[in-house]
């Protein structure tokens, strides 16, 4: 009987593995993408952070962390899952959100209506600053100067010219320099810039290198036309920089800046994004280990700048919690 019984484990042994190894159909139904933006940048350590984190406390959650090229490439991911009824997330910017959304500039006749929000992700503040001589106190003394606005065709440089413009200050104006942060720093260090426009989550990196160096400033953006440009654009926002945050900087400073936020489309379970919110909130404290960024995570923030609907399972969430009132 000693065979019969080795048998017996072989079959039921070889039943099991049968089993519990997924086949390729099974694990491509239990896997839920979340896109990001590429390798190497905040946005796609933090999508990590908030796959890891999920995956550890969420039942069945099965996400999986996918990188993308770009914003375009997400969203044709989403509309494509969309299609095929399968459950994603995805994290990039609320100006991006809001083109997709209403079918405008790259995404012209094509408009993702179904896009939904979730939770704002990461913040990037963006500052326009400047040397104490340079003769530039407000938007509006730009006019003739030479300036960084960002790399060519980026949302910091599309957005310093909206801002610009709302001060009454055209690009014919001015001399627009499309550089990136690093070369917008040296420019205004060798006085071959008179300005520049630079960003990200507190500190910035580039305006603390030129403040430690040099006496500089952050020029304020005028309340009034950040109302007016925020409630057009509604993936802005404004917020202070608080006195004595930098060297030199020796009032609170008013400035603008732009969302971004993890996204889905509408017919996603409710259940299921609810209880992703929920289970990073229970557990920010792991997430926020991951880098210093994952802090912008809050239910006093859960909204900033987000231009869309809420998903249900988020409104779900947030009346809960208080966010929304009922």
């Amino acid at each position: 009987m000693k065979w019969l019984n080795s048998a017996v484990t072989v079959m039921i042994v070889g039943a099991l593995a049968g089993y519990l190894a997924p086949t390729p159909a099974r694990a491509a139904a239990e896997l839920t993408p979340f896109y990001t933006p590429p390798a190497g940048g905040t946005a796609y350590m933090l999508g990590a952070g908030m796959v890891s984190v999920t995956n550890r406390y969420m039942p069945d959650a099965r996400l999986v962390h996918e990188a993308a090229t770009g914003t375009m490439d997400m969203v044709r991911r989403m509309m494509q899952r969309e299609a095929a009824k399968k459950p994603c997330l995805a994290a990039f910017g609320s100006p991006d959100a809001w083109k997709a959304f209403k079918g405008e500039g790259e995404y012209a006749g094509k408009p993702f209506t179904s896009l939904r929000a979730i939770v704002f992700f990461n913040a990037s503040d963006q500052y326009f600053i400047t040397l104490m001589n340079s003769g530039i106190k407000s938007f509006a003394d730009a006019k003739g100067k030479r300036l960084g606005v960002g790399g060519p065709g980026s949302t910091v440089a599309n957005s310093a010219l909206l801002f610009l413009e709302a001060h009454g200050v055209a690009k014919k104006d001015f001399k627009p320099y499309y550089y990136n942060y690093k070369e917008a720093i040296e420019g205004i260090q060798d006085g071959s810039l008179d300005g520049g426009f630079v960003g990200g989550g507190y500190p910035v990196a580039a305006y603390t290198e030129l403040a430690v160096r040099h006496p500089a400033r952050i020029v304020p953006v005028d309340e009034k036309v950040l109302a007016k440009v925020v409630a057009e654009h509604p993936y802005y926002y404004g917020t202070v920089v608080k006195a004595n945050s930098y060297k030199g900087l020796d009032k609170d400073t008013l400035i603008y800046g732009f969302a971004s936020a993890v996204w889905t489309y509408a017919d996603v379970p409710t259940e299921y994004v609810y209880n992703f919110l929920k289970t990073m909130f229970d557990h920010k404290a792991d997430y926020y280990a991951i880098h210093s960024s994952a802090k912008d995570l809050s239910l006093e923030n859960a909204l900033k700048g987000i231009p869309v609907p809420l998903h249900l399972g988020a409104e779900k969430y947030y009346k809960e919690v208080g966010v929304i009132k009922k």
